[in-house]
């Protein structure tokens, strides 16, 4: 998380050539200053030259939750306020999904995000397989990565152990996830592969 995840202002000068007068822009971020989208913005807000085009350049930003303007043109001051969608994974080093799925581009910000890659058609599974690997609190696993492949399907690497779910997320396969899990605790002994791929129960790994 960034250090700054209190609310975060930014003042500057927008000189208008249209109406020869200077605006004083307050931009105050909400959820921190976490992106490098946030300070290209600030730069390009001091290029734009009218009230239309400065709502339009806002807009067009994918990362932006919501947000409200406000402008004094007797003051020559204008105020936006700024929340920024929240990002949980990253897809490819493409693009950054929220808890809701919402999708927004990855701008190299954050490296402490879950790294995603594959040909991946249903999102939701994403999200899925996260939920159901990091809600254990037996073995408070983090996880580092996920990959899915056509040969080998969903792979999940935590910071101890690599889950290998295959291409089928089937209930079963949940089932014996958890199961597994509750067993590994209990024996104390943390293996480093879990393949849920075979039909007839979980083969565990303890080589490194």
């Amino acid at each position: 998380m960034s250090p700054y995840k209190n609310k975060f202002f930014i003042t500057f000068f927008l000189f208008s050539l249209s109406l020869n007068a200077q605006y004083e822009i307050n931009i105050n971020y909400e959820s921190g200053f976490e992106y490098q989208s946030q300070v290209i913005l600030a730069k390009n807000l001091q290029n734009e030259l009218s009230k239309k085009e400065i709502v339009n350049l806002i807009k067009k930003q994918d990362w932006i939750d919501n947000y409200s303007i406000t402008f004094k043109p007797f003051q020559k001051k204008v105020f936006i306020n700024i929340k920024n969608k929240n990002p949980f994974f990253v897809l490819n080093s493409e693009y950054f999904y929220d808890k809701e799925l919402a999708r927004f581009k990855y701008d190299q910000s954050s490296n402490n995000l879950i790294k995603v890659y594959g040909d991946i058609s249903e999102i939701e599974d994403v999200l899925f397989l996260i939920e159901l690997v990091e809600s254990n609190k037996l073995m408070n696993l983090k996880i580092d990565r996920i990959e899915y492949s056509f040969v080998n399907g969903w792979d999940v690497k935590t910071n101890s152990i690599l889950i290998r779910f295959g291409k089928d997320i089937t209930q079963q396969r949940v089932k014996n996830f958890k199961d597994t899990m509750n067993y590994v605790y209990d024996i104390e002994k943390i293996p480093s592969i879990i393949d849920m791929r075979y039909r007839d129960g979980v083969a565990l790994s303890y080589g490194k």
